[in-house]
């Protein structure tokens, strides 16, 4: 069965995460051992640097099969074999929000900073001019200087 650690231990403990989808599945073997070959197109990773379409070698008959459905989104949390291989198990499955929300970094914090501050000279800026002509706006009701 799978460890019942929070996701974010779970996403540091990994050397990929995607959210993907299985376009192909195929039988193979991995040591004598039966596998599963799933091919996932990736649409967005969310940890380690993978192409866009990956080969997981998965546990076959076993209580660790990766079993999801094909051209669905799904999140993968994945190990890589000494040989380089992707390695994913029943275990390996997140729900691919919470994967993206838990391993997604901040994007366009420079931009936004950038921003911020020419709103805040815009504003200065008209704050120091209105200040050295001296003029009030006449609201209505307001007190007169």
């Amino acid at each position: 069965m799978c460890a019942a650690a929070p996701l974010d231990q779970r996403l540091d403990d990994t050397d990929a995460a995607i959210v993907g989808r299985v376009v192909a599945v195929r039988a193979g073997e991995l040591n004598g051992a039966p596998q599963r070959l799933l091919t996932v197109e990736v649409d967005q990773q969310v940890k380690g640097d993978v192409d866009d379409v990956l080969v997981i070698s998965s546990p076959s008959r076993t209580d660790c099969d990766l079993l999801v459905s094909r051209n669905e989104p799904v999140g993968l949390l994945l190990t890589r074999s000494p040989a380089g291989d992707w390695l994913g198990s029943a275990c390996s499955i997140v729900d691919p929000g919470e994967l993206v929300a838990a391993g997604g970094e901040p994007r366009g914090g420079v931009i936004k900073v950038v921003i911020g501050l020419v709103i805040l000279a815009l504003v200065l800026r008209w704050a120091f001019v209105r200040m050295r002509r001296g003029t009030r706006p006449h609201l209505p009701g307001a007190p007169e200087p």
